[in-house]
């Protein structure tokens, strides 16, 4: 996608950049230079992301920190992007800040002040400037070349989804979750898709479900529509998968007895259990009562984990 990193794996989806990029910083919490290298994918390529997306797949205090913190970083080194940061910040203090890295405890001398504003503490750091643009030939930046195509906005991810998705028609209310934007945004994009007789309608009781004729799309982006790329519910399984790494690196789950670890782990599965079933990924439960509910919870875990390798 252009990150300056080394990657073997050619995928056959089209993946979902804003949820992929706060799934990023998450875990880039554990990995220092991986994030450091996303933000300067960032600087580079943030004419193709969207800020709307980014605030509105951010679901808690945590996620909308961390997009807040790189937003305000961005503007440092991008004066004119469209990515600017309206609000968020907290004006906390380094003393009250927590360390953005868990796996770090060098102490900081020059913190970051765009992500001190945002509650958390960071060494500056300058983009390098290595990153470069997503090769749009690839199945995995189907996106950027739908933005390319039709603009950093909801027409771009809804063709994106109807292109890519495993079902001859769909809602409105699934492109909303799966597109990442309002089903009022969603219903206009699609009002102007179908008026441009490129996305089809039709109305079943009081539903209307929508598709898009493959084939014609597929002449347009010359290439057969064998290969265009599948669609994976990206929001839905990354925000399930940031909860279960933030659970995990809590200190205090590893504290717990092997009874009340498991008891925790079914009601993270309870939350984020939801998100999974939108996605596909099976919810294991057994009816094992205390400790045992474990290896359904591994089970689950690991289906989350398969979704998205």
């Amino acid at each position: 996608m252009g990150v300056l990193a080394r990657a073997e794996r050619r995928d056959p989806w089209a993946i979902d950049p804003e949820a992929l990029l706060l799934f990023s910083l998450e875990v880039g919490r554990d990995d220092p230079r991986l994030f450091d290298e996303v933000l300067d994918w960032v600087v580079v390529n943030e004419r193709l992301v969207s800020v709307r997306r980014l605030r509105n797949l951010a679901r808690d205090d945590a996620d909308r920190a961390l997009v807040g913190a790189v937003l305000t970083w961005l503007v440092r080194w991008r004066p004119r992007a469209r990515l600017t940061a309206k609000g968020g910040a907290d004006e906390t203090g380094a003393g009250e800040a927590q360390p953005l890295f868990r796996s770090t405890s060098t102490p900081i001398r020059e913190p970051d002040e765009a992500f001190l504003a945002h509650g958390l503490l960071k060494a500056r750091v300058e983009p390098r400037g290595y990153s470069q643009l997503p090769d749009t030939s690839l199945p995995v930046n189907f996106a950027f070349l739908m933005r390319n195509l039709l603009g950093v906005g909801a027409r771009a991810e809804v063709t994106r989804v109807l292109l890519g998705v495993d079902a001859p028609r769909v809602s409105v209310q699934f492109l909303a979750e799966s597109a990442g934007y309002a089903k009022r945004n969603v219903q206009e994009a699609l009002t102007s898709l179908v008026a441009a007789d490129v996305v089809d309608v039709v109305t079943l009781g009081n539903e209307r479900l929508f598709s898009a004729p493959r084939e014609r799309w597929a002449a347009l982006l010359e290439m057969p529509s064998s290969e265009l790329p599948s669609h994976r519910n990206w929001p839905a399984v990354l925000l399930a998968l940031r909860r279960l790494s933030r659970w995990l690196a809590d200190p205090r789950t590893e504290e717990l007895s092997d009874y009340m670890r498991a008891s925790a782990a079914r009601q993270l599965v309870d939350e984020i259990g939801p998100w999974l079933r939108f996605a596909g990924v099976p919810v294991v439960d057994g009816g094992a009562s205390g400790a045992g509910y474990w290896d359904d919870f591994v089970i689950t875990v690991q289906g989350a984990l398969d979704a998205i390798s």
